[in-house]
C-alpha cells in the first residue's frame, strides 16, 4: 500500500474520504467512547497556556526587522511549534475530554494529524539547523557553516518549507486514539498494523534524534573545553544559558523521537505512551518558554508590548535603552529608536 494512497491528498482528491481498505471504521467503533476528563483537562489547559505564551514572542520576531538566517530560521520554528502545539495539545486535550476517536471524525482527526506530522518533521529540520547555528557561532570554522551563507541559505529555507508541504500532505498521517490519549498511524480499527508503519517518519526521527545530540554534545565541549573558563562573569552566564538551553530543546527532542519511533514496531506501556506525548507537547512548548526565561531580548520586547508605559513607568520597568535615557535624562522628546530584538539576532548565542 503507498502512502499516496493513505495521504492527505488522497482524500482530498476523493471527496474527504480517507482510504476505505485501511480507514473505513466498523459500525461498533463508532459507538464506543474512551473519556479522560483529568489528562485531557492537562493537554487543553497546558496547550491553550503555551499558545498564550508563544504568541507575543511569534508577533516581536514577525516585528522585528532583523533577518539574518538564524532569525529566519527561529520565525518559520515558531510557525511549526503553534501549528504543533494546536494539534497535540488543544485539540489533544478536546478529544480526550469528549473520549473520541478516529472512528468518530475521521476527516478532521486525519487533516488535524497531517497537520501535526508535517509540523513536527518541519520543526526537526528547524531544530537542526538552529544547533548548527549555534555550532557555528562558537567555531566559525564549523563545517557546516557553509548552509548559512546567503545563496545557500535561500534554497535551505525552500527545502525545509518543500518537506514541512510533502509531510503533510503526502505521507500517512498521525491519528488520535482517546483510550490511550496519543496518536498513532495505526487508528486501531483492526487492521493489519504493519500497513501503517511510516518509514519517512522513522528516518526523520533517527535522524534528529541523532544530529541534535551529537551537534550540541559539541557546542557543550567546545563552551567549556576550548573556550575555557573565563574571569568575566557575563561570559560564564553566558556560556551557562547556551548550555542549559541545549540540554533542555535536545532532550525534548530526542527523547520524543525515539519513544514514537519505537511505539511504531513494538507494544508499548500505557505509561510510556503518555511519556511520548508529553515530550512530544514540549519539544514544541520549551522554545517559548526558552524565550521568555533566557532570552533577554525577546522578553523585553515582548512586556514593551504586552506592558502599557504607564505601568512600566510605575514600577520602574524601563526595558530599551530608549526609554532608560529618557527615564535619566528628563528628556521626554528623545527620538532615540532600539529595536531589542535587533539587538540580539541570535537566540542567545552571546559568544
Amino acid at each position: 500500500m503507498s502512502d499516496l494512497q493513505m495521504s492527505l491528498a488522497y482524500m482530498v482528491t476523493h471527496s474527504f474520504t480517507p482510504y476505505p481498505d485501511l480507514y473505513e471504521c466498523p459500525e461498533s467503533m463508532k459507538n464506543v467512547k474512551t473519556e479522560r476528563l483529568y489528562l485531557g483537562t492537562y493537554f487543553l489547559l497546558s496547550g491553550l497556556i503555551l499558545v498564550i505564551l508563544y504568541t507575543p514572542c511569534f508577533i516581536v520576531m514577525v516585528r522585528s526587522k532583523c533577518r539574518v538566517p538564524a532569525f529566519q530560521v527561529m520565525l518559520i520554528l515558531s510557525v511549526f511549534d503553534l501549528l504543533s502545539l494546536s494539534v497535540n495539545s488543544v485539540i489533544t486535550g478536546v478529544l480526550d475530554i469528549m473520549g473520541t476517536s478516529f472512528c468518530h471524525y475521521p476527516v478532521f482527526i486525519f487533516c488535524a494529524g497531517a497537520i501535526g506530522k508535517g509540523s513536527w518533521m518541519g520543526g526537526c529540520v528547524a531544530c537542526i539547523l538552529l544547533a548548527v547555528d549555534r555550532c557555528v557561532e562558537v567555531n566559525a570554522k564549523f563545517k557546516l557553516g557553509f548552509l548559512f551563507r546567503k545563496k545557500v541559505f535561500r534554497y535551505v529555507m525552500i527545502l525545509m518549507i518543500v518537506y514541512w508541504f510533502y509531510s503533510c500532505v503526502f505521507t500517512k498521517p498521525v491519528l488520535f486514539t482517546a483510550e490511550y490519549s496519543s496518536w498513532f498511524f495505526d487508528p486501531n480499527i483492526g487492521k493489519e498494523p504493519n500497513h501503517y508503519h511510516s518509514i519517512d517518519h522513522t528516518i526523520n526521527n533517527l535522524v534528529v534524534s541523532v544530529a541534535t545530540t551529537s551537534l550540541y554534545i559539541y557546542l557543550s565541549y567546545h563552551l567549556i573545553y576550548k573556550i575555557g573558563h573565563s574571569t568575566s562573569m557575563w561570559l560564564y552566564r553566558s556560556k551557562k544559558q547556551i548550555i542549559i538551553q541545549a540540554v533542555i530543546l535536545c532532550s525534548f527532542h530526542a527523547v520524543a523521537a525515539y519513544i514514537y519511533v519505537y511505539m511504531q514496531f513494538f507494544h508499548s506501556p500505557p505509561w510510556l505512551i503518555i511519556i511520548g506525548q508529553l515530550t512530544w507537547q514540549w519539544s514544541n512548548g520549551c522554545f517559548c518558554v526558552a524565550y521568555l526565561t533566557l532570552n533577554q531580548a525577546i522578553r523585553n520586547a515582548v512586556v514593551r508590548m504586552i506592558v502599557p508605559k504607564k505601568i512600566r513607568e510605575r514600577f520602574d520597568l524601563h526595558i530599551g535603552i530608549d526609554e532608560h535615557l529618557r527615564r535619566t535624562s528628563g528628556d521626554q522628546q528623545d527620538r532615540t529608536q532600539i529595536n531589542t530584538v535587533s539587538s540580539c539576532i541570535k537566540m542567545d548565542n552571546i559568544i
